[in-house]
């Protein structure tokens, strides 16, 4: 998808590590934009200025240049999602959310009536819809290349620093139960998560969720900073991540690396055999992508939502799917896990 040269102004709520990625994201999608920014940090205020924003377009509240955007793009902590929204839809803004949109159901159900009312696009940024491999999967799966999907498998591992406002489910695996919603089309029909603290600390350092959806699909998840990782994972620096992400059917399989951006699709077949099945396996097939850095699978995310405000093309994620549907397994989650 080709960058655009239109003449918007964007407002950034948030200029952390990741509102620096989407500053960098937006100059790829739209060279010729205007970056507002918005963040009470004077050290991110700072950065900002650094990366080329005038100290103009640099302020500490987002009511201050709200009237002035043509774009809302919020990268702040979850818990100022919801009022950054729903203060931008009332402005008539379209807005961009990243995840966990927002921490409640009814701060998700709110949004989502609100966008419907005021008819405005609203994208939860599930940055892996966009994921080149992820669509190339997509499209082996429409075409019957693994045969009937019967099971979903993910894997988001790694020694990384967890959060004070997110437990491992809503930072990380959230990912993967969003990629499980997009290619089975729907919502699971029961979610078990179980939680072990190996660590012997406050909350569960490693995950384990069972989901089954609709034409018996099943979906496994495992989380955790105690098991490890493989790769040096490009979204945080210094840490250690697994990230993979397999597809499995009755004629064949497609796993995907997240982390070193291959995708494996191998032709098997079930032979019925005393004792259950052997397996005879077919072709085996493996695709790279190009090397994707945040800033450009970001700006490839940006780009659809321009088509989307533009032209009414529809957003990577909606908050129905992206807020709604997701926040509500994260609060079962979080019954399940006592947290």
């Amino acid at each position: 998808m080709p960058e655009t040269h239109q003449v918007i102004t964007v407002l950034l709520c948030g200029y952390g590590a990741f509102g620096h990625q989407h500053a960098m994201a937006w100059r790829k999608a739209a060279p010729c934009a205007r970056l507002l920014v918005a963040d009470p940090d004077t050290s991110a205020q700072a950065a900002a200025r650094e990366f080329g924003i005038s100290k103009a377009d640099v302020t500490d509240q987002a009511a201050t240049f709200m009237e002035h955007a043509d774009i809302v793009d919020i990268v702040t902590p979850v818990h100022e999602h919801h009022p950054l929204a729903r203060s931008a839809l009332l402005a008539g803004k379209p807005v961009i959310i990243e995840k966990p949109a927002v921490k409640t159901l009814t701060e998700a159900k709110d949004l989502a009536a609100l966008a419907k009312n005021t008819d405005l696009p609203v994208q939860v940024q599930f940055v892996l819809r966009a994921h080149p491999l992820i669509q190339r999967a997509r499209a082996l799966v429409d075409e019957g290349r693994i045969g009937r999907l019967f099971a979903m498998d993910a894997v988001f591992t790694g020694w990384k620093r967890m959060r004070a406002d997110a437990n491992l489910l809503e930072n990380d695996g959230v990912h993967m139960l969003d990629l499980m919603r997009f290619f089975s089309g729907t919502s699971p029909n029961k979610m078990t998560v179980t939680g072990d603290r190996l660590l012997r600390g406050p909350v569960p350092d490693t995950i384990h969720v069972r989901l089954d959806y609709p034409e018996g699909i099943k979906g496994y998840l495992r989380v955790g900073i105690t098991l490890g990782g493989t790769q040096p994972d490009a979204y945080l620096a210094g840490s250690i991540t697994t990230k993979t992400f397999m597809l499995i059917g009755d004629e064949g399989s497609i796993s995907i690396d997240l982390n070193t951006d291959k995708l494996v699709f191998t032709e098997v077949t079930y032979r019925p055999t005393e004792g259950g099945y052997t397996p005879e396996i077919g072709n085996i097939n493996r695709e790279d992508a190009p090397e994707l850095s945040p800033a450009a699978l970001l700006s490839v995310c940006f780009r659809r939502f321009l088509s989307a405000v533009d032209g009414g093309a529809a957003v990577l994620c909606d908050l129905e799917a992206g807020a709604v549907e997701i926040t509500r397994l994260l609060h079962q989650a979080r019954e399940d896990l006592n947290v």
